[in-house]
């Protein structure tokens, strides 16, 4: 099932939605935080917050936004928080977003805490400036690793207690959480927050479609993002990645932090279309996009599988159409997100959404069980 919509009016400047028009989403009204605030405490402190938290994280760009610069590491952004302005000190303080997948049994730990590490090299590299010593202790990924698992494996814990205990909160009892880190290097301070994570119970996500070409800079493993245009601070929640399109040929090629694909049905129209080999992958052209491993493996499997595949580019107008039956991402830190919607960055506020397809659902399956599959033995 797919459709297209389009809003009565354009959407403000703001880069995220307005959370009060979703429907159908039951926000948190509670979050578990959990906070260390100096070097030596590994546990943390844990609190329980009222405070509808999915608002509290609402990221915006426009010019009196308080986001002042992104790091890409990998596939995850880090955002710069704004604070008040330090001459003396060059303080800082960064938030890093990630979700759970397969009902909170998968969280993208790694490649989350090497995001740590990165923007808080950064910024001990800034307090450096100004005569601090920070950077020898928190550039080591053996600093935060223990730490950013400790207190990870304690939040989820006292949020899995607070969903099991009598008169929960509805709100936060969903298929996945959503994971917030703030942290700061002077003063030290580190915090991860959990919540409900509304926008896709079904393990999909929603991604916007913007005019432009992935930034050399990002073809780094981390690096300071050279984006002038502020693209990857649309990536926030529920915004999973932003997928970029040639303004020449209106044909979509891949996303910030992640590879795109989309795919169509085939088959006979008397067909019951439930059958993963009637749909073909469409995927743009290979000189166009930066393969990963995982794009890869998705075209290995359908060779193997017999799944036909075009290189032709997948087509905006087909999209509006409603001639895909799907689309999806691939990254290193979810393997396959299903999208379920798609935002428009056009006059009219367009969004298409789509339904189960059978070739993204089997495709999403192999690489699963690719994942979990058994280390071979080795006598």
């Amino acid at each position: 099932m797919l459709s297209a919509k389009r809003a009565s009016q354009r959407m403000s400047t703001a880069t995220t939605l307005d959370f009060n028009s979703v429907g159908n989403v039951d926000f948190s009204t509670k979050s578990i935080v959990v906070r260390a605030r100096n070097e030596d405490d590994m546990e943390g402190v844990l609190s329980e917050e009222d405070i509808p938290s999915i608002h509290q994280l609402h990221l915006s760009m426009d010019n009196g936004g308080r986001v002042k610069r992104t790091i890409i590491c990998n596939t995850m952004v880090a955002y710069e928080m704004q604070q008040q302005a330090s001459k003396s000190d060059g303080r800082q303080v960064f938030q890093i977003c990630a979700r759970t997948v397969e009902g909170k049994a998968v969280f993208p730990l790694s490649e989350f805490t090497a995001c740590v590490q990165i923007v808080a090299t950064h910024m001990a590299q800034n307090v450096a400036v100004h005569g601090g010593d920070e950077e020898a202790r928190f550039s080591r990924l053996g600093f935060w690793s223990p730490r950013i698992k400790l207190l990870y494996a304690r939040a989820l814990t006292a949020y899995t207690q607070a969903c099991n205990r009598e008169g929960a909160d509805p709100s936060m009892m969903v298929d996945e959480v959503f994971v917030t880190a703030q942290v700061s290097v002077r003063p030290f301070s580190l915090s991860l927050s959990l919540c409900a994570y509304p926008f896709s119970s079904m393990g999909t996500c929603q991604v916007r479609v913007c005019k432009g070409t992935r930034p050399e800079s990002f073809l780094h493993d981390f690096q300071l993002s050279k984006d002038p245009r502020g693209l990857t601070r649309l990536i926030t929640p529920p915004i999973a990645d932003v997928i970029l399109v040639d303004p020449a040929t209106k044909r979509l090629s891949e996303g910030l932090v992640s590879n795109f694909f989309a795919t169509r049905f085939d088959g006979r129209r008397d067909s019951d279309r439930t059958r993963y080999t009637d749909y073909t992958l469409v995927c743009a052209p290979l000189e166009t996009i930066h393969c990963g491993a995982l794009a890869e493996r998705v075209w290995a499997i359908c060779q193997r599988d017999g799944i036909q595949v075009t290189f032709g580019g997948p087509s905006l107008s087909d999209a509006v159409a409603g001639r895909w039956s799907g689309a999806f991402i691939v990254n290193t830190a979810y393997h396959v997100l299903p999208i379920d919607t798609m935002h428009l960055t056009d006059r009219n506020s367009t969004t298409v959404e789509f339904g189960v397809c059978p070739l993204v659902a089997h495709l999403q399956e192999q690489l699963l069980l690719e994942r979990h599959a058994p280390a071979p033995a080795f006598l």
